[in-house]
């Protein structure tokens, strides 16, 4: 458990840290800023998840296995360079076509174009300390880079009222915590963990799950993609904020979890041992899922007064949205276990069920926007259904149900007191 609760302090600290700037913009600007930053950041999370998450998912391989290191090596020198052509080349697309209003707005954003690269490189030396179990050392590293990041785009949103400031706090966090762990790797003595030969490539896992990332992507960000369609930036930035404060912990334990699955089941063979293993750490994620919740209903609350009324929906759809902790620790684990047990193909299957529904909250959303969130609860649930049903008998079928008690429960809970 406490290996669990130090891998979430380090995957929540950059998420917070993010929700932070969010709310600050939202505080200093308007909900069309807001919606315009969000989404340019949905640009920016579409292509760091296809390269970065690929790699990912493999790193433990590649220090292990003959051939790992080459093919990172290859991947580090291209990938940064790659991501920020296709990101400049989107804002300038985004300049063109009026979303970004004039050239100060797009030079305000350009430096997110550089955090995909930052991330890249210090991809290697994160598997590393993830590797040989150094979890309390990664939180802290992500602590003095959350906090320089907030330093300087706090300071220069305060400043200047512009999404510059959330630009840099993006771009400053990747680049000063890829910089502490090359620093921290390099002064590292644990032995890296022999693990069990994969049964497909490096390359070949590498690239599938680049795929299945850039599909996970899709299906997250889905309904903001229509629902800047249906309903404009207004409704988009306030759904928006509503997420940020309501996924920013849920989506920060689901990933923590995936890695300590990852490394937890990365021995073992029999199914039995799989399933066993993922069992028990997929019950204290459901746990801490519980204090994640609390959290993110306990900062609605503090935040509804602090923000105005015109932000009063969004923290309405805060519990709502927060329910989404539970079937999220699943799902992302559900990939994980698709591809120990070679079947990484299968994970396509997920988010191509969340894609759908993503048309449908978004329609939901021109109606309600607690209904919207409803709906995304019920997706992320589905997800979860169709992934289980795929890995076949390594599927830890009791957090399953005891995750869809916790999440039917919650929303009961939040329409009678809505």
């Amino acid at each position: 458990m406490l290996a669990q609760i130090k891998s979430l302090i380090e995957r929540a600290i950059p998420r917070l840290s993010s929700a932070l700037v969010v709310l600050l913009l939202a505080a200093f600007t308007t909900p069309h800023y807001v919606g315009i930053y969000n989404l340019v950041t949905l640009i920016y999370t579409a292509i760091q998840v296809t390269i970065d998450s690929g790699a990912r998912f493999v790193v433990i391989r590649v220090l292990s296995e003959p051939g790992g290191m080459r093919i990172m090596n290859r991947y580090r020198a291209i990938m940064p360079f790659v991501a920020f052509l296709i990101l400049v080349g989107l804002m300038l697309f985004l300049r063109w076509n009026g979303t970004l209003e004039n050239w100060g707005e797009f030079f305000q954003v350009l430096p997110v174009a550089l955090a995909p690269g930052f991330g890249v490189l210090g991809l290697l030396y994160v598997g590393t300390l993830q590797a040989t179990n150094q979890w309390g050392a990664l939180a802290r590293l992500q602590l003095w880079a959350a906090l320089l990041g907030l330093t300087v785009g706090g300071t220069t949103l305060i400043l200047t009222h512009s999404l510059l400031g959330p630009s840099l706090q993006l771009a400053v966090t990747e680049g000063v915590f890829a910089l502490l762990c090359w620093w921290r790797a390099r002064r590292n003595d644990k032995p890296i963990p022999q693990t069990t030969p994969g049964q497909q490539s490096i390359f070949s896992d590498m690239a599938t799950m680049s795929g299945y990332a850039l599909m996970s992507w899709f299906q997250g960000q889905a309904e903001r993609l229509f629902m800047s369609i249906f309903a404009g930036t207004a409704a988009l930035g306030t759904y928006s904020a509503g997420s940020a404060v309501g996924r920013a912990p849920s989506d920060a334990l689901a990933a923590s979890t995936a890695n300590v699955v990852r490394v937890g089941i990365a021995d073992k063979d029999e199914d039995g041992e799989i399933r066993s293993e993922s069992e028990r750490l997929l019950s204290r994620a459901l746990l801490l899922a519980f204090g994640c919740v609390v959290l993110s209903m306990a900062a609605s609350l503090v935040l509804r007064p602090l923000l105005g009324p015109d932000w009063a929906t969004a923290m309405s759809m805060v519990p709502f949205i927060a329910m989404v902790a539970f079937p999220s620790v699943l799902s992302w684990s559900a990939s994980v276990l698709l591809v120990r047990t070679g079947q990484a193909w299968k994970t396509f299957m997920g988010p191509v069920t969340g894609v759908v529904f993503g048309v449908v909250i978004a329609w939901a959303a021109t109606f309600d926007l607690h209904l919207a969130a409803t709906v995304l609860v019920v997706r992320e649930v589905a997800v979860v259904l169709v992934s289980f049903s795929l890995i076949g008998r390594v599927a830890p079928w009791r957090a399953f149900v005891i995750c869809v008690a916790l999440a039917s429960l919650g929303l009961t809970v939040c329409w009678l007191t809505l």
